[in-house]
């Protein structure tokens, strides 16, 4: 893939494994904050380019959080998105 990675074990105990699909979304539709990350997402996808909203949404995290990128669940990285989406359009 060619990501890099801080070299550490990123298996968590109890976690579900990530997602197999890229088009599965990490958040499903469980609530009205699940809801509005998703129509959020969907509505500035022509907008903001997805590659942007990415590296922004790393560098957003590792300039808050010692956690390495490669081990946030699915959901966080998502969560992450989303302010980096907030950011970059507002």
């Amino acid at each position: 893939m060619g990501e890099s990675c801080c070299g550490g074990r990123h298996e968590v105990s109890g976690r579900e494994p990530s997602r197999t699909r890229a088009d599965h979304s990490a958040i499903g539709l469980s609530g009205p904050i699940s809801h509005t990350i998703l129509d959020y997402a969907n509505r500035l996808r022509y907008r903001v380019n997805d590659d942007l909203v990415e590296r922004h949404a790393r560098a957003m995290q590792a300039g808050s959080s010692y956690d390495c990128w490669n081990s946030l669940s699915d959901r966080d990285q998502e969560l992450w998105r989303h302010m980096a989406r907030l950011d970059l359009a507002g």
